[in-house]
Formats: C-alpha cells, sequence, structure tokens
C-alpha cells in the first residue's frame, strides 16, 4: 500500500453513513474532507462526529462537489437516490463507494459501470457480509471437497422488523435492501455458478408494516445443475437463519438468528447418514467484515486488484434481484443467461473498471 492520504466526502449520515464515517476516519490512509447530510439534525450530530468545520457540512452534493476538493464519495443515502449521486461524482471526478444496492434500476447500474469505466474511476458497492466468519468457514468447507458437488441449495433468511424506517416507501424492500446481501453471499460461496433463472412470489403478511411485499420465496436455477431454495423478507413472526448445501458426498447446515448476526452451529451429514455438529470455523478469526472488505477497497484504490463488490462484478447480484422482481411483476419464471437486458451482468466480470481491458 502507498502512504496516499485518501480525501473522503461522506454523503448521507443516518445510521450506516455514520458508521463508516466513523470508520474510516479512525484509519490513517484517508480523511473526512466533507460530510453532506440533508437533515439538519444528522448534519448537526456529524459536526459532532467529525469536528469539521462549518464549511464542510453540506446539505446538497452539489454543494460539496463545488466547494471541497476530494478524491472518493462514500454514499449512504436512499437507494432512489444512488443513480444520481453516484453519476454526479463519478463525472466530478471521484472514486465511489455506494451502498446497496447500486441503483434502483439495472439499466442505471449498468450506465454507471460504464461511466465509472469512461472515467477511469472505480465505482464500489457496499456488500459487506460476503466476509462474515461463517460464510469464509463454509466457502472453505466447500472447497475441502468434503461436500462433493454442490448441487442443492437452501438459503433462508428473515426477520421480524416493527419498523419500517427509510424502507417504507419501497414497492420491493426485501429484494432491494436483504436479497443483495444474501445473493451476494451466495455468488460468493459458489463463484463458478451462474444464475441462469429466477421465479419469485412476493408478499406482504397480515400483520405487516410494510407497504410492498417485504417477503419473498424464490426458485433459483444456475450453472453446474445448482437449484437453490430461498426465502427472505423483513416480517416473520420470529428470527429465520439457516444455510443447507447438499453436494454428491454429504450435507452441511448452518443455523443462527441472521445472516449479520455472526454465530452459527454447524452440522455435517455424510451421504445417506444423519447430522452431527461439526466445528468448521476454527481458525478462521471473527471480525468486522468492513475490515477486509475497506483493506481490499482500499488496495482497488491504489490499482490493485478488482474486487468482488465492484460495480461491474456487482451487475450479477443486482441482475438477480431485478429478475426477481420481474418475476414477481410478471407471475413467471425470468430467464437471466440469453436476455438482452442482463446481458451486461455476464460479460467482461473480473476485469478493471479503471479503463484496463474487459
Amino acid at each position: 500500500m502507498s502512504e496516499r492520504l485518501w480525501r473522503v466526502v461522506v454523503v448521507g449520515y443516518g445510521h450506516l453513513g455514520a458508521y463508516l464515517g466513523r470508520m474510516l476516519a479512525a484509519e490513517t490512509w484517508c480523511r473526512i474532507a466533507a460530510v453532506v447530510e440533508p437533515r439538519g439534525v444528522a448534519l448537526e450530530k456529524a459536526a459532532s462526529d467529525t469536528g469539521l468545520p462549518g464549511n464542510t457540512l453540506f446539505g446538497k452534493l452539489e454543494e460539496a462537489l463545488a466547494a471541497v476538493e476530494a478524491d472518493v464519495a462514500v454514499i449512504n443515502s436512499p437507494s432512489e437516490l444512488h443513480y444520481a449521486q453516484s453519476k454526479a461524482a463519478l463525472e466530478h471526478g471521484w472514486h465511489v463507494l455506494v451502498a446497496k444496492p447500486i441503483a434502483n434500476d439495472f439499466a442505471e447500474a449498468v450506465k454507471l459501470v460504464a461511466l465509472a469505466r469512461a472515467k477511469r474511476r472505480t465505482l464500489c458497492v457496499g456488500q459487506q457480509l460476503r466476509y462474515n466468519r461463517h460464510y469464509r468457514a463454509v466457502k472453505a468447507f466447500i472447497e475441502s471437497g468434503r461436500l462433493g458437488r454442490v448441487e442443492i441449495v437452501h438459503f433462508l433468511n428473515s426477520k421480524p422488523r416493527h419498523e419500517a424506517l427509510n424502507l417504507a416507501a419501497l414497492d420491493q424492500p426485501a429484494l432491494y435492501e436483504m436479497s443483495c446481501h444474501h445473493f451476494d453471499s451466495l455468488l460468493s460461496l459458489l463463484p463458478r455458478a451462474v444464475p441462469e433463472s429466477i421465479v419469485a412470489d412476493g408478499y406482504r403478511p397480515s400483520w405487516s408494516v410494510y407497504r410492498g411485499p417485504c417477503m419473498v420465496n424464490a426458485l433459483i436455477r444456475m450453472s453446474g445443475g445448482v437449484h437453490v431454495l430461498y426465502h427472505g423478507g423483513f416480517s416473520s413472526q420470529a428470527d429465520c437463519y439457516e444455510l443447507r448445501l447438499e453436494g454428491t458426498l454429504g450435507a452441511l447446515r448452518c443455523r443462527g438468528v441472521h445472516m449479520s448476526v455472526d454465530e452459527m452451529a454447524y452440522e455435517f451429514a455424510p451421504r445417506g447418514g444423519t447430522f452431527v455438529p461439526i466445528a468448521i470455523d476454527a481458525g478462521i478469526p471473527a471480525e468486522n467484515p468492513w475490515r477486509p472488505f475497506l483493506a481490499l477497497w482500499r488496495g482497488y484504490l491504489e490499482g490493485g486488484p478488482e474486487p468482488p463488490f465492484s460495480g461491474r462484478n456487482n451487475l450479477g447480484v443486482f441482475a438477480l434481484l431485478s429478475a426477481g422482481i420481474d418475476s414477481i411483476r410478471r407471475g413467471r419464471p425470468v430467464s437471466l443467461q440469453g436476455s438482452a437486458r442482463y446481458r451486461a451482468a455476464f460479460k467482461g466480470a473480473k476485469g478493471r473498471e479503471r479503463g484496463g481491458a474487459g
């Protein structure tokens, strides 16, 4: 790593924006140059947290673009603002780290990736949960070969949320705000499996505080004969988390409270056998998933390898959740492979947005 000091503008100072702002402020390789937040109370909190002077606190991104010398925008505003704010920052010559989902429309996401490439700037999406300890443990177990070739996945994760908060106005809160993490983590476990099709049912239980279909059930087909049974959402009556993978040699079960509560119980059943407890995370340190994420992100800013959470690599995740929304609206399966709409998601991944080949 170089000794370069990266000047960061934090856009959005809600829960996550404030959290990331504090993390970045503690790093020696970056400095918070400004905060953009339209809500007065939140902007006052930003001033208190960061100690920034008043001339670096703004209500609108346009004001910061005109007044601040910076290198990076870290955007944690509501998702309907992601496209416009990321576009403005990239056009201004800043690198961008934007919260998930990258945008609220797949075509907009593709445009942002193309713009980042044209401007020779990095674009990344805040999908950090793939670096949770249990996902690293499950991935290592798959790679050990003890499961054989994985063909069946059950991914079940829902939780009771009695306040809709910033998701209240979204038509598809589960897919946009939760499933994106689920799909990203799924693809991290099976990096060679490419989504082929999805059929999804979105629904709203009678007790839900959400307006839109806050619960989703789906069947996903992936290359290599992988079939996924998926369930996710915000309005279950109790916490639900189970990740089950079945391969040609047996089955692995991982159960806990929620994917973001990184304490799991594991069980393994050999082919035709019964489940018994197994410790697969020994030797894998428990750490804040933002730590490895930020290390990889810094490396990418400084010319290192493109991470899996780059805008371009994240298009596969966004294509899958967008196709899920298409399926809910149309009431039928949606194909991703061979689709003109989603072609960009599976073309040229793992290349470099900075203007290199791919």
